[in-house]
């Protein structure tokens, strides 16, 4: 997997990230890009801008902006320990996710990250 480009939301850690960036993809972080507390809107706007997805675990507060604003992809996560206790994990399930639907179809969707990681383990 090589040239998907993603933003992790403030909230998400080193290991994840660096796990994702070993796995051949392109990653920022909210936080080194923008700071702390940007705005949810600007970093989907940023997102669809740059042409990015955004992994976050912020579900309450990007779910009712998915409708409302264009982004390149919305993966999100219920479990709060998921990225710190299985970051490869994780990582396979953003890489299964991209294989089977590609970015054009995760594009302006929201992707459950828990629903497929749990079906493939």
């Amino acid at each position: 997997m090589t040239s998907v480009r993603i933003l992790l939301d403030e909230h998400l850690g080193r290991v994840f990230e660096r796990v994702l960036r070993e796995r051949g993809y392109q990653v920022d972080q909210a936080k080194d890009q923008f700071g702390e507390h940007t705005t949810d809107i600007e970093l989907l706007k940023w997102c669809d801008e740059s042409d990015a997805s955004l992994i976050s675990n912020n579900a309450k507060d990007f779910e009712p902006l998915h409708h409302d604003t264009d982004h390149s992809g919305l993966f999100l996560f219920y479990d709060q320990r998921r990225p710190d206790a299985d970051p490869e994990g994780l990582a396979r399930t953003v890489d299964e996710v991209l294989d089977q639907d590609g970015t054009d179809g995760v594009s302006h969707e929201i992707v459950v990250l828990d629903e497929w990681y749990d079906w493939l383990h």
